[in-house]
């Protein structure tokens, strides 16, 4: 599985080019589809809207996608008609999908899958959600998991400091928490496997280095998902890598970068150019072009071993046109690295080798 992923139909390498073909071999290919396919509709009012014609749709079953999550902070960045051209789109192109609907039941219904002789339930829930973005009992959207914000200031410390922002508090909606466990739940009993993909966190280009990279609601989040019953839980909307962390029987992938960013509609060099006097006007001045935004990783997760879901990491660079390709061996070397480090802030067991198998060495034992 790969993380966000804007395939707007322009010509790039074919899809027999070696970095594409890090998307086969696998029993399924996942990835978050970031962009609605739409002509129609209307431009959603928020800082950055986007849309692709629907032959992306196709182009996305071409480079080998089979399932991909749409609870997105963009899903309805063209209403909810834009929303129902992408999953016309994706329906007839043979890409199935989950996270958006009519209703809200439709939303949050798990797409099942087979693969290998066994069963999938797939989820997506977005927690980086714009007003109006979830659905309803009678208003299509996407399915949700809010979160609650605080924030907490030391007026001593800010006088001292004057200008230092304020630290944020954060926490899932506990209403929404327990209709995705009991969902979750009911998944498990149906099915071999339940995986959650999850648009949350923040990007690093809005990130306060104080905060680290996980808001403060991600963690506690994730692991009551696995504990319902998730065996891998899926995170996006960072653009960049963030740690990985076993819990209990589950594994959780808090950010897993960007594997595929065309230009569209929305998103092209002269509405996101990378001059620091053209970024959107104060209060905020984001960087969002950046380092982090070109490397990433191909994730190789194989689910029903005894000891839990196992991960190996395939590291790839983004081009000058967000273009996955291999990566240079330095670079491949400097993204595992990262990974690890940052994977041991959680867990001080997680080791990643030279090959990008990522396990839990606990000395004498191993646990994978």
């Amino acid at each position: 599985m790969v993380g966000d992923v804007v395939a707007a139909g322009r010509p790039r390498r074919p899809a027999s080019d070696p970095a594409f073909g890090l998307l086969r071999g696998g029993d399924l290919t996942i990835g978050n589809l970031e962009v609605p396919y739409t002509d129609s509709g209307v431009r959603a009012e928020k800082l950055v809207t986007m849309r692709a014609p629907v032959a992306g749709a196709a182009e996305l079953a071409a480079l080998g996608f089979d399932l991909v999550s749409l609870a997105t902070n963009h899903a309805l960045d063209f209403g909810g008609e834009g929303l129902r051209d992408t999953m016309r789109a994706l329906d007839a192109a043979g890409v199935r999908h989950a996270g958006a609907g009519a209703t809200i039941a439709e939303a949050t219904r798990p797409r099942v899958v087979s693969a290998a002789g066994r069963t999938l339930a797939f989820f997506s829930f977005c927690s980086a959600l714009p007003l109006g973005f979830n659905a309803t009992a009678d208003r299509a959207g996407v399915g949700a998991i809010r979160v609650r914000q605080s924030f907490e200031f030391d007026s001593t410390l800010l006088d001292e400091t004057p200008g230092m922002p304020p630290f944020v508090h954060s926490s899932a909606h506990e209403p929404d928490v327990r209709a995705a466990e009991a969902l979750i739940d009911k998944a498990k009993q149906d099915n071999d496997f339940v995986v959650v993909a999850l648009h949350w966190g923040v990007p690093f280009c809005y990130l306060p280095a104080t905060q680290g990279p996980l808001a403060e609601y991600q963690r506690p989040l994730a692991r009551r998902l696995v504990e319902a019953g998730a065996d891998l839980v899926i995170g996006h909307h960072p653009h960049c890598l963030h740690p990985v962390e076993f819990h209990e029987n589950g594994l959780i992938l808090y950010s897993t970068g960007n594997f595929l960013f065309d230009w569209c509609d929305g998103w092209n060099a002269e509405s996101m150019t990378v001059r620091k006097d053209a970024r959107p006007a104060p209060p905020y001045r984001a960087a969002l072009l950046d380092g982090p935004w070109f490397e990433s990783a191909v994730f190789r997760i194989r689910l029903g071993g005894a000891g839990g879901p196992s991960l190996r990491l395939d590291p790839i660079e983004l081009d000058p046109d967000s273009q996955p390709i291999l990566p240079r061996p330095e670079v491949a070397a400097s993204i595992l690295a990262r990974i690890a480090a940052m994977s041991r802030e959680l867990d001080p067991s997680v080791v990643v080798d030279a090959g990008g198998r990522l396990r839990r060495n606990f000395g004498e034992t191993e646990e994978v």
